[in-house]
């Protein structure tokens, strides 16, 4: 049975306990930002339309039942502990109840297109004056400026015009096939993950005796940030990357096995080794052409013949095991019942209870991140359409009166996290993608390296100009901007005693070792808040501090399979798929940054530090919610389905005119839109034809849909495509490679691409912050740091070493 639901008053517990949110548009991704803070005990009013979110009837709904609003999943998950009331604020008449909740609100957060906000009084300005107080977080496809700011965009679109879908699937042996939407609306979820982050960064702000600002999120730019090294393959090298071709390193591989799939990515050579010995010592594993991981790649057509067969005489579920016991980063490709049934999970509590109307046991995502004090795990079910009118807005009797305008609001250039420090320990890309967002907010990061231990993103390519070297490597270089580096060679009791006297000096300490590694090298939560009683500790590892799989090794790529990604992405009919990039670590990335920001909230009020505990497996599922609940509600398994939608049509990438691999993605979303798609096409006839007139005909005769569409764009350019259709009212993007993004003129007004000089590369164009505070751009604070070129500074400037001492600890190896 599903627990039972606690009232409302369990707001008097959650570290956002007090805070006030009121969240308004509709879709995913307003919904899954204020969702985040509903869950830690803000209060959430929600405001729709009299004719309610879309999101009403995008289901799943349960067999044989009519879409019915109030029993859809996705909205019954993502509105769980929340209010709701009904608003149409188009009608001036009603705007002083919409301000009413404005009036005792500490947050606004929105996805209204930027056309759509004036007649609804949604201009970040005009609010701005009306509440002083009041922090605003605006989340549209491409920003409030820029060339293509009026542009619609779907998540098909912005997955598209944001590079990700260009690299998918990868490693694709299919050059006449699209490229590749993930499953869900990514864009819609990344869009609300980094609208949550900004606008608590800036409540924390306010906390502190900060002005409060408006904040815009650009989704195209939240997914141009989580591309891995993919934009600085051609800003280092020239060189555009695809989603077709070979790995660059072998084994990588997501293979059948007897009852299912299973992946593998040996990126480092004692992997590979480890691997010839699970196999039994092979003796085709030590042929010239496997020498080395790059050979491996090279000739991973061979390798892969080799692999496959092996692998195929395995359960999915012991190969996951056998290899991960040996220390291979092998998963298992879950289905969502996989998932809900997933040992690890299931030990950490990890699930809640849905209510779902008359069904049991609907489970979904629970925390995303394990807080050490105030979590919030109690739930109301979702709001019923208008459900807190009468309470809410006072349709029984007055609307309450909204706050007095006023003029006068500070404004301030103090970012949210100055004066915060943050004690960095992580390494490749879930952990410094998190300490790149605080960066990026004004923290001071201190990056601890070694060189016993290079960070493997200084060790890959691309390199600049293709000239290795540490401090030249672009992955690197992108995801450590704004931060500092210092080398300390933790294995040496000295080193670790420095990093115990840097403890003092710091607000957060950030790691990402697997599960209890920190604490072996005696970097263990109770050792660090004996040093700083208030200290936030940040622990993100593959899959939490506890449970079986605690000790596994855990990367973006296998989250991805564990978490079903792999399942349920892939060309309708086709076998499972890999994403392009490693998008779960950034995923991590961000929702731990999230939690750092909830954390020094609550330090904020309460005085406290605490331990997070958070599993890259439980952040990536929290994305595959959707799929959950369909298997749940219908008993049946997401099918792949390309590029298609579950309720829009089209929705699709199509061939466009040019070399072989140019696409421009399109959606329609209403019957306006579909009206316009067809005069912009010059056939108007099919909006009469019985086969295309309604939705349902539409995505009954899908298939031949596109084929007529994909007829007009084959011979047609993809920004034609695109401008045309933009003009008509219709949503439509062009595929975008690395060479677009870097070369985008969007972009590039909107300051997005940033080119500081690095000492030993240049100015190279990296991707810079998907949000703006305030109308300005916040700013990339400095390039990636050189290697250790910190040490010094820091060490005399926070702990007072002398020069001589330094140069001892240095001649001793401890800097090192």
């Amino acid at each position: 049975m599903s627990e039972p639901l606690i009232s409302s008053d369990f707001r008097t517990r959650g570290i956002l306990n007090g805070l006030r949110v009121v969240e308004c548009g509709e879709g995913i991704s307003a919904a899954f930002a204020s969702k985040l803070m509903a869950d830690l005990g803000a209060d959430v009013i929600k405001v729709e339309e009299p004719t309610g979110d879309i999101l009403r009837w995008r289901g799943p709904f349960a067999p044989g039942q009519e879409p019915d609003p109030e029993k859809s999943g996705l909205f019954l998950y993502l509105n769980a502990n929340k209010r709701g009331v009904t608003i149409d604020l188009t009608v001036p008449g009603l705007k002083a109840d919409f301000y009413g909740l404005l009036s005792s609100a500490d947050i606004l957060v929105h996805n209204f297109h930027p056309s759509a906000r004036p007649p609804r009084g949604l201009e970040s300005e005009a609010l701005s004056k009306r509440f002083p107080s009041l922090i605003t977080v605006g989340i549209s496809p491409f920003g409030d400026s820029g060339p293509y700011k009026d542009w619609k965009g779907y998540a098909l679109n912005i997955e598209n015009a944001g590079g990700m879908a260009f690299l998918a699937p990868g490693a694709s042996e299919y050059a006449d096939l699209p490229p590749l939407k993930a499953f869900g609306d990514q864009a819609d979820y990344q869009g609300g993950l980094h609208a949550c982050f900004a606008v608590l960064a800036m409540y924390l702000n306010r906390l502190n005796g900060g002005a409060p600002s408006s904040i815009e999120i650009s989704e195209q730019e939240c997914i141009a940030a989580m591309l891995e090294m993919n934009l600085m393959h051609y800003t280092y090298t020239g060189r555009e990357t695809s989603r077709l071709g070979k790995r660059v390193i072998g084994p990588w591989l997501l293979s059948e096995c007897r009852d299912g799939h299973a992946f593998v990515a040996c990126a480092e050579e004692p992997q590979w080794q480890r691997m010839v010995e699970l196999m039994g010592d092979p003796e085709w594993t030590h042929e010239e052409l496997f020498r080395d991981r790059i050979a491996r790649g090279a000739n991973s057509d061979a390798l892969n013949l080799f692999m496959r067969e092996w692998m195929s005489s395995w359960n999915k579920e012991e190969l996951f095991h056998a290899g991960q016991a040996k220390r291979i980063p092998f998963a298992k490709v879950n289905t969502m019942k996989d998932i809900r049934d997933d040992t690890q999970l299931n030990y950490r509590n990890y699930f809640v209870a849905l209510d779902y109307p008359e069904r049991e046991e609907i489970r979904v995502p629970g925390a995303p991140s394990r807080y050490g004090v105030n979590n919030s795990t109690a739930r109301t079910a979702a709001p019923r359409l208008g459900q807190d009118n009468d309470e809410l807005l006072g349709r029984s009797g007055t609307s309450p009166t909204p706050e007095k305008p006023n003029p006068t609001r500070p404004s301030s250039e103090r970012l949210p996290l100055a004066g915060i420090r943050i004690l960095d320990f992580t390494w490749a890309w879930a952990g410094p993608f998190a300490t790149l967002q605080l960066a990026h907010l004004g923290a001071e990061v201190l990056r601890i390296e070694s060189e016993q231990r290079v960070c493997i993103t200084r060790a890959i390519p691309p390199f600049a100009d293709d000239v290795p070297g540490p401090n030249r490597a672009g992955y690197f270089n992108q995801y450590n901007q704004g931060k500092r580096s210092i080398t300390l060679n933790l294995a040496d009791p000295a080193g670790l005693q420095v990093a115990y006297e840097l403890v003092p000096c710091c607000d957060v300490v950030i790691e990402n070792f697997a599960g209890g590694v920190a604490s072996k090298m005696g970097l263990g939560y109770d050792k660090l808040r004996q040093l700083r009683r208030d200290v936030i500790m940040l622990s993100m590892s593959g899959y939490g501090q506890d449970g079986p799989y605690r000790r596994y090794l855990g990367y973006g790529p296998p989250a991805a399979a564990l978490s079903g990604f792999f399942f349920t992405t892939g060309y309708q009919g086709m076998p499972p798929m890999e994403l392009g990039t490693s998008y779960m670590d950034p995923n991590a990335g961000i929702f731990g940054a999230i939690a750092v920001i909830n954390a020094l909230i609550h330090r904020k009020k309460t005085g406290q530090g605490q331990y997070i505990d958070q599993s890259q497996l439980e952040t990536a599922v929290q994305l595959m919610a959707e799929g959950l609940l369909q298997y749940q509600i219908t008993g049946k398994e997401p099918e792949r389905v390309g590029n298609h939608h579950p309720i829009m049509t089209p929705h699709n990438t199509y061939k466009a005119s040019g070399n072989a691999d140019k696409w421009v993605s399109i959606a329609v979303g209403t019957e306006d839109e579909w009206r316009a798609l067809c005069a912009v096409m010059g056939k108007p006839e099919l909006v009469q034809d019985p086969r295309f007139s309604t939705p349902s005909a539409r995505k009954q005769n899908e298939d031949e849909l596109d084929s007529i569409i994909s007829g007009w764009t084959s011979s047609r350019d993809r920004w034609e495509i695109t401008k045309a259709l933009q003009r008509a009212g219709v949503a439509a993007f062009p595929s975008m490679s690395n060479q677009d993004l870097a070369t985008d003129e969007h972009l590039r007004e909107r300051g997005y691409l940033v080119r500081l000089e690095h000492p030993e590369v240049g100015r190279r164009t990296h991707v810079g912050i998907p949000w703006t505070f305030g109308g300005r751009s916040s700013g990339v604070a400095s390039p990636a740091p050189l290697r250790g070129t910190d040490t010094d500074a820091v060490l005399s400037k926070l702990l007072g070493y002398s020069a001589e001492k330094i140069d001892r600890l240095r001649n001793a190896g401890t800097l090192s």
